[in-house]
């Protein structure tokens, strides 16, 4: 029987696109759908890093890294709570896939690498032109390819056969036929039932919470998998950043002259610690903490490149005086205003200055610059995860990028990449670039799979 493509591709974001290209390059026919006004989804507002070892832009900077070290630091950050097939492919293919983006034509320069997350290997690879040039690039070649496109056009259902497999989409009354599809439609961020259902953790930034990635991230390819029995992984996955909810900005880390304190008044973390392990500290407090420092302290914050829409001293007055930051005059007064306990908070501060002027952190190791707490008035700064970047739960797929089922069988002729996917990613992020390069090793990987198993189908 005629099919109207060998595979077609939901989604037309970074995995998306290079599902299309992979599979097209596999001489395949392929059809992108894309249910927004235009291609690229969140991948095209990412930095589009691409967290990768043993790739030539490392050598070319002297760094020695291999897939065997990338990968035991992935499974000893996450504990090995996730998938170590999916991640052991992930690492294995992470320096060819940009190596196969980089001739395509995405560049990454050699200044552009940087230690990403917690490990100390740089590993992250930053693109010129960030995610989106990555999207253009990929997009350019879809169009060449002559991979066909349809936006604004939200797929409603997959279709099946008798034997349960995989053969079309459907979209309001009309359907097309293919050899297998792709799902790469993203995450959920856009969709309140479905942060309810999977994602109970960003409960503890209540109406602070903002979803910085694309609005047609609405969780539809968790709808269509589950639709033919596909499974959910990955439950209460995601990475959401510490914010004092002033405003919908896009900054992610800490200034070090802050310090950060529990409802005990207790210290708990090194307040310049990396923005992957700071909402899970925060987590561990009860979902906030307080953010103290003096007068002094605010009238020197001055804007940085790093800090400019927060952490600047004439945006902590005005907060101050709206209410929206407590501040007192003494750090007893503080303390009750903030529900934090007096003798806690008065035995971290009177140590923190001791610190401060021996010129070393004893308790955190913080390396930043610091500041003494002690002039007042004094302010307290309320800090909770509340900025949403992706969600880690997603379909569960095996190591070729087949979506399983119940039985842990592939379901034949549906495959699934990049955010979509909920085996791969643990409770912490692996750094910058950790979620977008699995977007292209696995988005090309399903594209290479599933033309393999349209052919097949044709034999």
């Amino acid at each position: 029987m005629a099919r109207d493509y060998d595979i077609i591709v939901i989604g037309s974001g970074a995995a998306g696109l290079a599902a299309a290209v992979s599979a097209a390059d596999a001489g395949a026919s392929v059809l992108v759908v894309e249910g927004e006004k235009q291609v690229g989804g969140s991948s095209r507002l990412s930095g589009g890093h691409f967290y990768a070892a043993g790739t030539s832009v490392q050598k070319e900077a002297g760094v020695e890294d291999t897939a065997d070290a990338m990968f035991e630091h992935y499974m000893t950050l996450n504990q090995w709570l996730v998938d170590p097939a999916v991640v052991r492919r992930y690492c294995d293919l992470s320096a060819s896939t940009l190596e196969w983006a980089k001739e395509l034509g995405v560049k990454y320069p050699v200044e552009g690498l940087y230690r990403s997350g917690v490990g100390s290997v740089p590993r992250g690879h930053t693109p010129v032109g960030d995610g989106e040039e990555v999207v253009n690039v990929l997009e350019g070649h879809r169009s060449h390819n002559g991979v066909d496109l349809v936006l604004n056009s939200r797929v409603t259902g997959l279709v099946t056969n008798d034997e349960g497999r995989v053969t079309g989409i459907r979209i309001g009354e009309d359907e097309a036929s293919c050899g297998a599809v792709i799902i790469a439609t993203g995450g959920f961020g856009n969709n309140p039932e479905m942060i309810e259902k999977y994602l109970p953790q960003a409960s503890a930034g209540g109406d602070w919470n903002w979803y910085i990635g694309a609005d047609g991230a609405r969780g539809d390819g968790l709808t269509l998998g589950e639709s033919v029995g596909g499974v959910i992984d990955g439950h209460d996955r995601a990475l959401i950043l510490a914010s004092p909810g002033f405003s919908r900005d896009l900054e992610v880390l800490l200034p070090g002259w802050l310090v950060m304190l529990n409802e005990q008044g207790r210290r708990f973390c090194d307040e310049t610690a990396p923005y992957i392990v700071i909402a899970g500290l925060l987590n561990k407090q009860g979902g906030h903490a307080y953010a103290v420092f003096d007068e002094p302290t605010r009238v020197a914050a001055k804007r940085t490149p790093m800090f400019q829409a927060y952490w600047v001293n004439e945006v902590l007055e005005q907060k101050a005086d709206e209410g929206r930051i407590l501040r007192a005059d003494t750090l007893a007064e503080l303390a009750a205003m903030a529900g934090i306990n007096a003798e806690g908070m008065e035995g971290t501060i009177e140590r923190y200055n001791r610190d401060v002027d021996a010129g070393e952190d004893a308790a955190f190791l913080k390396q930043a610059e610091m500041s003494k707490i002690q002039t007042p008035p004094f302010y307290a700064v309320e800090i909770r995860p509340a900025m949403l970047c992706w969600t880690g739960t997603g379909l569960r797929i095996d190591a070729d990028t087949c979506v399983l089922s119940k039985a842990e069988r592939p379901i034949r002729g549906l495959y699934a990449a990049g955010e979509t996917v909920g085996n791969l990613h643990g409770d912490r992020y692996v750094g910058g670039g950790g979620s977008y390069g699995p977007c292209l090793v696995f988005g090309k990987l399903a594209g290479e799979n599933a033309a393999k198993y349209a052919q097949e189908l044709n034999d």
